[in-house]
């Protein structure tokens, strides 16, 4: 059985799109993040297993609990080589729930990247680690009072699809796909073979090669 690292090692070799148009063939459904989901930082090329966080709005009717500064933490102090947090944000865009603190504690842990449903902050100091974060937007404000933790390794729902934890995920500039853990190796398969066949599309085009004959002889993915 391929280690994560294999996996991932394999998967970095495609492309999004060659992940997505395997998964149409299988018959997977959806496994295409929202077009809103898109990379903040220089580094645009993210693979890795889910490493999943919810958060919701903190009641208004109590003070900020610290505790839930070191839940949050979490996800990425108990972080595993060659995971990706990914965070549900319920929908908030008025503060942000990745930054450069959180970078700097999940890079020693294997940490491969993020994606936020939602907003980010500090992508200045974050492009200097070299690091890829995927979200709505940015946003200066601090999450500290306005959202709690409600989950950490639970389905969650990020840019309308649904995220389990162990599931790859795959960026790049196109955006995200996820795929289930289960379906991973034959994903993975059919998306090399989407590739190689693009190749030969490309290769047989530079040659001057007639596109409608070539689709008669290898349909284009």
């Amino acid at each position: 059985m391929a280690t994560r690292n294999e996996i991932i090692e394999r998967t970095l070799k495609l492309y999004v799109a060659a992940l997505s148009d395997a998964a149409d063939e299988i018959g997977i459904g959806a496994v295409c993040m929202d077009r809103g989901i898109t990379p903040l930082t220089k580094c645009s090329r993210i693979a890795g297993f889910a490493r999943t966080g919810r958060l919701v709005r903190s009641p208004d009717t109590r003070p900020y609990d610290e505790k839930q500064l070191d839940l949050f933490m979490s996800l990425a102090t108990d972080a595993d080589e060659g995971d990706v947090i990914v965070i549900d944000m319920a929908g908030a865009t008025d503060c942000s729930a990745w930054g450069q603190i959180l970078t700097k504690i999940g890079i020693p842990k294997g940490v491969r990247g993020a994606v936020v449903d939602g907003t980010s902050r500090d992508i200045h100091d974050i492009d200097k680690m070299n690091f890829a974060v995927f979200a709505r937007g940015r946003h200066p404000g601090t999450m500290r009072g306005r959202l709690d933790m409600d989950s950490v390794q639970k389905p969650i729902v990020c840019g309308g699809v649904t995220v389990n934890p162990g599931d790859l995920i795959f960026g790049d500039g196109d955006g995200i796909v996820v795929i289930p853990a289960h379906q991973i190796e034959e994903v993975l398969s059919h998306a090399e073979q989407v590739v190689a066949t693009d190749e030969w599309w490309s290769d047989k085009l530079d040659e001057g090669e007639d596109p409608h004959d070539l689709h008669k002889d290898r349909p284009i993915p």
